[in-house]
């Protein structure tokens, strides 16, 4: 109960935050930021390998505000191609552990085959794999991108599934409204501790859901997880006060995990936290489709 009373007013102080925040935003907008490193240095690091670049911790949490488990980590920080925070980690069917994958948005990218710069420990950043596919669309509920990692950095680094608060754990497959949190590297002020956020997801469709909450350029692509840690999906977008959107004023938006998994075929899944996969697909509610 008390979670619960806590929870209500994280998310009434949230939306609040938000309101103001959308007001000046347009009615569908996106939360990637623009690449967080300069040309030069971002030849060093693709010139570096898996061993990657060491960059001040304090000039590192600039571009990467927060937490970092060690590796390449579910949530982690994406500086190059684009300001943005990754998702889920991903297997094909092969050990993930050897050949896995990790997801952002697909506005975050720009083409298949382009190289992905991340944060694998406190003080390195290093190109940690190459785009492998994205969704054609930049729209909520077709707005996701999955990078495959390079067994090397991998070997190096480690790949970590667990977000920072919590999860995943199994993939949400209903309709109902449901609590929701998430971990973001997007700030309006440098926060070495992090920007973890709460919210309530009202509106669920088979390819889209919408929440109230907080977010913020930076945060897009980062996944989102019910308070029992299923996966929800990712986060691309602020709604903002047009109607025929189909979202409630205020909204936030992204893709659903059951239509990640349907886009990306057979044989695929999510890594859970613990290391174990689920799958789960066609989510029994209406499709979204965009006006």
């Amino acid at each position: 109960m008390r979670l619960k009373k806590t929870l209500v007013v994280a998310v009434a102080m949230l939306v609040c935050a938000l309101s103001a925040q959308t007001a000046m935003a347009a009615d569908l907008k996106t939360l990637a930021k623009p690449q967080q490193i300069s040309e030069a240095l971002e030849a060093k690091i693709h010139a570096a390998g898996p061993k990657g670049v060491q960059v001040a911790e304090e000039e590192l949490n600039i571009w990467c505000p927060g937490y970092q488990a060690p590796g390449v980590s579910a949530n982690g920080c994406i500086v190059a191609p684009s300001g943005c925070t990754a998702n889920f980690i991903f297997s094909d069917g092969s050990d993930w552990r050897t050949t896995p994958y990790i997801g952002t948005a697909s506005h975050c990218t720009e083409s298949n085959g382009e190289p992905v710069i991340m944060q694998v420990d406190t003080t390195t950043l290093a190109e940690v794999g190459t785009v492998y596919r994205q969704t054609a669309g930049e729209e909520p509920g077709d707005d996701f991108a999955v990078i495959r990692i390079y067994p090397e950095v991998a070997a190096k680094w480690g790949v970590n599934p667990a977000i920072p608060t919590g999860g995943p754990q199994g993939v949400y497959a209903a309709c109902d409204p449901q609590a929701v949190k998430n971990y973001g590297h997007g700030y309006a002020v440098t926060v070495g501790q992090g920007k973890p956020e709460a919210g309530v997801a009202p509106d669920w469709w088979s390819n889209a859901y919408g929440w109230f909450g907080f977010g913020i350029m930076g945060d897009s692509g980062s996944g989102i997880t019910l308070l029992d840690d299923r996966s929800a999906g990712n986060f691309t977008h602020i709604i903002g006060f047009d109607p025929s959107l189909g979202y409630k004023p205020g909204e936030l938006a992204g893709m659903r995990t059951t239509r990640i998994l349907e886009f990306l075929g057979a044989g695929w899944s999510q890594v859970n936290a613990d290391g174990s996969l689920s799958r789960a697909m066609n989510a029994p509610c209406e499709t979204y489709e965009q006006p």
